[in-house]
């Protein structure tokens, strides 16, 4: 019999604010945070940048975007020098600034995660995930398959990426970006957005560890397509082998999925090969929705954030719409939110794809309100 593993004490910070009910709420009630900020050489660009007043530019950028979001889980769970916790760190970049600024020895990414795992007083070593914009969203599935099979009793789950120039100059030569805020899965959509976000969440096989319970988990799988090293399967192969894999590993058909959270990046061949894969897995007609046009592309961040999201959304019966979405024009059939909708049944289906040809699929069921 699989050990029941719980998820709590969420955290999360980005360009929309701080907290998963604050975010909930901008998003039913606000518009977007994107914004034109200066780039790169001083040229204005739409970005999803962290408020002034939650994250002051500065040196250390991750590392202070890191703290944001760990420190408040740390008082909350206090692990215990005699527990069994494991550390599990994704980012796509890391500490990208310090190689900006020449120190390419200080942006080691185990650097990083050594330096978070000396914050949190676990004596285990971290385990660092970098799988390009997939991270986060493999993160919890490492975090919570070391758990069910008796490696750990307890982790924290960190994800966090910070804009930088290397960052967005790089998706500026793929000529992967919208001049203004994204469209994810539409028909006048040019590109993604960028952003920059922190989140965590604290893993358990205690449920009493757990005093504000996001959901219980289900099942994760990760596929790779082997396709290109930036470009996913046309045919959506990678992660239509993630989805299947977790929906066999949980036991459960499409109709018991109440909403899919999907990738979404607003690129032409990110959101045809999403809409190929969810249609070749009988999810055509399930509610999907995407968050990049809230906040922008959060990277290595993105899946751990946007299923924090989701799951507090859904605690209340909710679907979020998909913000930049009108009209679809996408290979595959999908049910892409216009509005917010109410849903039946508590089963979250959240998916991430990234450069490489990465894909990743989780399963969850979010907690009672």
């Amino acid at each position: 019999m699989r050990v029941p593993v719980w998820i709590g004490a969420a955290r999360c910070v980005s360009a929309l604010g701080e907290g998963a009910a604050a975010h909930v709420a901008r998003m039913r009630t606000g518009g977007t945070a994107l914004r034109e900020h200066p780039g790169p050489a001083s040229k204005p660009m739409v970005m999803g940048r962290i408020p002034e007043e939650l994250l002051p530019d500065g040196p250390d950028r991750i590392h202070r975007l890191m703290d944001r979001c760990l420190a408040p889980l740390l008082d909350e769970v206090r692990p215990k020098p005699d527990e069994r916790w494991l550390l599990v760190i994704a980012t796509a970049k890391g500490d990208i600034h310090a190689m900006e600024q020449g120190d390419a020895a200080a942006s080691a990414i185990p650097l990083l995660a050594e330096h978070i795992r000396q914050r949190c007083g676990i004596a285990h070593p971290p385990l660092t995930i970098s799988l390009a914009c997939a991270s986060g969203t493999a993160a919890l599935i490492a975090a919570c398959t070391a758990i069910e099979q008796g490696h750990a009793d307890h982790a924290i789950v960190l994800a966090a990426d910070a804009l930088s120039r290397f960052v967005l100059d790089g998706f500026a030569a793929l000529f992967a970006l919208d001049p203004g805020p994204c469209h994810p899965f539409d028909a006048a959509r040019k590109g993604t957005t960028l952003g920059e976000a922190c989140a965590a969440v604290a893993v358990s096989r205690d449920r009493s560890r757990m005093p504000r319970m996001l959901g219980r988990w289900r099942a994760g799988a990760i596929a790779h397509d082997a396709n290109h090293i930036s470009g996913p399967s046309r045919t959506g192969e990678g992660l239509l082998r993630a989805v299947r894999s977790a929906m066999r590993q949980a036991a459960v058909q499409p109709s018991d999925i109440a909403v899919v959270n999907a990738h979404g990046t607003g690129t032409d061949y990110n959101d045809a090969m999403e809409s190929i894969a969810f249609e070749r897995s009988g999810l055509g007609d399930v509610p999907i929705s995407g968050y990049k046009g809230w906040f922008g592309h959060t990277l290595g961040a993105a899946g751990l954030l946007e299923t924090v999201i989701a799951l507090e959304a859904l605690r209340e019966g909710t679907a979020l719409r998909t913000e930049g979405f009108s009209t679809t024009n996408v290979p595959g059939r999908v049910h892409v939110l216009t509005n917010d909708q109410q849903v039946r049944g508590n089963l979250l289906l959240k998916t991430s794809s990234g450069f490489g040809g990465a894909n990743a699929a989780v399963l969850i069921e979010a907690a009672s309100a």
